[in-house]
């Protein structure tokens, strides 16, 4: 019987089957006429209305414009985790997980694992080879973990198949989307086939017909509790809990917490994460929550704070606040160099030469901040008025930069001298650059300072919060010192690959504004993964980072966001989701956009790789005490002057307390 004839059947079953009790032909024709209405409709119509055309090949088969290839399971991972099938359920392309999950007898079964035990140990005693050892070794301890989840009444066998239906409009789509479909089975530890000259039994058995043709071939021994994690309950769950995982939140669909390892390098691409909110949805807060637990992980922080909402924060912390403003004592001078990293290079650069090239590119989008207008031909001239400050300061002369004190470094004053005196050589060439001229005059001479002198900022403290509110009236001083500490901030964490290091960077669309500005953010922003570090850059102006745009065009907002492995979403309003969705090309479930307009505080939408969930950021009791002492007060009617004792709040039961007292390990006691 071809599969034409299977599928009518299907449809119209004939009234004789194999199993039926033969009875008189007469009363049995008599029977199917008056019972069997089905026999008088014409089939050859049927498969008019039906055309059921098929062409069978050794691995796919082919109907119309549509091919269509199965791939049976033969092996499963010895061990899994919730969600572990993400991966292949989220990838694009027609894809069908059918899974058949059969009863096992538990006496059959622990006879199976028991004699499993005994023959892979009768084995390795006679195997000297390391590899067939690890794999014997492999069979004993999956069959015993069995056992052990079989006797802690924590599962019970079943006899689990698992088909992967594919299609496509073509056989070389179909073949690409096999290849992608097994690289990815591969990787998450199962072992696929493709039933070759069985195309029939494979298609067959994944339609929904509960048919299995394949069932001696793909059937492999499990439990229930293997079986049950195979299934997309848990869809929503970002949940990577681990002792170093950061707790972002609260699964508003699942109430489970939302745990994310960072520093797994397997699972989490890079360390950078953006988040986006309005006013008053809790962008800062959950912000401060960060830094708060980054704080006693013993990660260094660095903060960026133009609107001075974290000094107070960092002050309880024992950090460092530098409050920047115009004529400030702290001084950041913009021409010194501090990493012998560079963007260009992925090694460190001690020519200083190349060094001082690689600055003054990045000079150029800071005087570029100074002065918003500022044409190629008057960067042209800079270039070369900058080269002259430093080779007249004598740095040059030196061969590292641990050589060179912060006061012999050239500063904005060195550069204005050089410009006065193009002014007296060349006056033709100093026309081009006179209304630049008299703005860094302005930064020099006059009663703005900021940037003009030795650095002699201290950072040894353990979190560094710099405060630029005072600069608000001026916004070209403050995107110019925004742009100013984070080329300092990057500096600094490129000195050392193995410290864990976190840079918070509110408000980013200040680095935004100005296409050399945005180019280097977004150059430094991609490259943080590098140095065992990560930025979180966090904005409530969407408008100002969507319009950005860096030297080459590309759209700061999407780059930033493109490069963030985890992006938190905020409240926004109406236009804010359509311009994310039109112009970043993210797309929103109608869902989650009625989340997002809704702009409910503390309600954020986190996605995580191609991972996401509608998450609530709740504050523990002492994050709340530290952060809202008004809130704290009004929650837990008590004040706030003193921490509470919560090592009291902990009773322990005798078995616990043994636990984490006991030295005792498997195979012996630890005695160092």
């Amino acid at each position: 019987m071809n599969l034409s004839d299977k599928v009518m059947d299907l449809i119209m079953p004939n009234s004789k089957k194999k199993n039926e009790i033969i009875v008189d032909e007469e009363q049995e024709q008599k029977k199917s006429k008056q019972d069997n209405f089905m026999e008088s409709i014409d089939r050859d119509s049927l498969h008019s209305l039906f055309p059921f055309s098929w062409e069978q090949y050794p691995t796919y088969v082919q109907s119309g414009e549509n091919f269509m290839r199965t791939i049976a399971i033969a092996d499963y991972p010895k061990r899994v985790y919730g969600n572990w099938l993400s991966e292949l359920k989220r990838k694009k392309g027609s894809i069908d997980i059918v899974q058949y999950i059969d009863s096992a007898s538990n006496n059959s079964m622990i006879t199976y694992y028991k004699k499993t035990i005994q023959n892979k140990e009768a084995q390795l005693l006679n195997t000297f080879d390391p590899y067939k050892q690890k794999v014997l070794k492999n069979y004993i301890d999956s069959a015993n973990m069995q056992l052990d989840k079989y006797l802690d009444n924590s599962t019970t066998f079943v006899y689990q198949h698992m088909l992967v239906y594919l299609r496509a409009d073509s056989l070389a789509e179909l073949d690409d989307l096999t290849e992608n479909v097994r690289n990815t089975l591969i990787k998450l530890q199962m072992k696929p086939l493709i039933p070759v000259k069985a195309t029939f039994q494979g298609f067959w058995s994944t339609m929904p017909i509960n048919e299995n043709l394949l069932g001696d071939y793909t059937y492999k021994e499990s439990n229930t509790e293997v079986a049950s994690s195979m299934f997309p309950f848990d869809d929503a769950e970002i949940l990577d809990l681990k002792p170093r995982s950061d707790i972002e939140g609260i699964n508003k669909d699942t109430n489970s917490i939302i745990a994310i390892d960072m520093l797994d390098r397997n699972t989490t691409l890079n360390q950078n994460m953006v988040v986006i909110g309005t006013s008053g949805v809790g962008k800062t807060t959950y912000m401060i929550q960060k830094i708060l637990r980054y704080a006693i992980q013993d990660y260094q922080i660095y903060i960026i704070d133009p609107e001075n909402e974290y000094t107070r924060i960092v002050e309880s912390l024992g950090g460092s606040v530098l409050h920047l403003t115009s004529n400030a004592k702290y001084k950041i001078n913009p021409l010194q160099i501090f990493s012998e990293e560079i963007l260009s290079a992925d090694e460190a650069v001690t020519n200083l030469d190349e060094l001082v090239k690689d600055k003054i590119q990045r000079l150029k989008g800071f005087f570029e901040v100074l002065k918003d207008d500022m044409t190629q031909v008057e960067k042209a001239v800079m270039d070369n008025i900058v080269k002259n400050a430093y080779i007249n300061s004598g740095i040059l002369k030196y061969n590292r930069l641990n050589e060179i004190k912060n006061e012999q470094w050239p500063t904005l004053s060195n550069v204005y001298d050089e410009l006065t005196k193009l002014s007296e050589k060349d006056p033709e060439k100093f026309k081009t650059i006179k209304d630049f001229y008299f703005i860094l005059g302005s930064y020099t001479h006059g009663s703005n300072t900021l940037f003009d002198g030795a650095t002699n900022i201290n950072l040894d403290t353990k979190i560094v919060s710099f405060d630029l509110k005072p600069l608000q009236s001026e916004q070209e001083v403050q995107a110019g010192a925004y742009l100013n500490t984070f080329q300092y901030l990057w500096d600094e964490i490129t000195k050392d690959r193995k410290k864990r290091k976190k840079l918070f960077v509110d408000e980013f669309h200040f680095l935004t504004l100005h296409k050399s500005a945005s180019t280097f953010f977004h150059q430094a922003y991609k490259r943080f993964r590098k140095y065992n570090a990560g930025a979180i850059a966090g904005t409530q102006q969407i408008q100002d980072v969507i319009e950005g745009q860096t030297d080459s065009g590309q759209n700061i907002g999407e780059a930033i966001i493109g490069n963030s492995f985890t992006k938190v979403f905020f409240g926004l309003d109406g236009k804010g989701v359509d311009d994310i969705t039109s112009k970043l090309r993210m797309n929103f479930s109608e869902k989650e956009k009625k989340l997002l307009e809704r702009r409910r505080q503390g309600d954020a939408l986190i996605i995580y790789g191609s991972q996401r969930a509608f998450m609530n950021v709740e504050l523990t009791e002492e994050e709340l005490r530290l952060i809202d002492p008004e809130a704290y007060k009004e929650k837990y009617d008590r004040e706030t002057a003193e921490q509470p004792s919560y090592q009291k709040r902990v009773v322990l039961t005798p078995t616990e307390i043994e636990m984490l007292t006991t030295t005792e390990e498997k195979g012996g006691v630890d005695n160092g």
